[in-house]
């Protein structure tokens, strides 16, 4: 059973580049419904994996990778589509790299993470319902009209704060390794 929250994340990984051509070619109602079971998926596996504590260092690592992938991808399409404003997908795009580059690149957070917070987590499901609205909108599933757009500007809003607490705690995290490294 340790093995299945990571096979979950892993498989929501796979879909990503079949959401990204169903998208690409237009076929809507089919993106939402695989966007959707996408989406399921990252709560199932969170949830399996805390109900029956098997947690391990790869699924934290996989998991916020994945839901970044899946975030940016259906976000630059949908953008390129015209189904999601430019400027939202810039910054939504530009801040999951930003997270991606820093946790990947910086050896002083290689032991240190940071941990994952109520705007992230805020972030996450605003941005997974959002996307999922905006794709059920293009396959004319709703029109919910000025109500999406509402719900651009709190993922926006989003975005800026969850950037915001995660600079400033990679800014800590720095800082507490130069100081530690300087007093040993």
């Amino acid at each position: 059973m340790y093995w299945l929250p990571n096979v979950i994340t892993l498989g929501r990984l796979l879909m990503v580049p079949v959401v990204a051509m169903l998208l690409s070619i237009q076929l809507y109602a089919e993106a939402f419904w695989l966007f959707l079971i996408v989406g399921i998926s990252d709560g199932l596996d969170g949830y399996i994996a805390r109900r029956f504590d098997v947690t391990s260092a790869a699924g934290a690592l996989l998991d916020p990778v994945a839901d970044k992938m899946v975030i940016m991808t259906c976000a630059f399409v949908l953008a390129w589509n015209g189904w999601l404003p430019l400027w939202l997908a810039v910054p939504l795009i530009a801040r999951d790299i930003a997270m991606l580059v820093v946790g990947v690149t910086d050896p002083r957070l290689k032991d240190r993470w940071l941990t994952p917070n109520l705007v992230g987590k805020t972030h996450s499901a605003l941005a997974f319902s959002t996307l999922t609205i905006a794709i059920a909108q293009a396959a004319a599933f709703i029109d919910i009209g000025w109500g999406l757009t509402l719900l651009y500007v709190l993922l926006f809003c989003t975005v800026c704060g969850s950037a915001l607490i995660y600079f400033v705690a990679w800014q800590r995290a720095r800082r507490k390794t130069r100081l530690d490294s300087s007093a040993a």
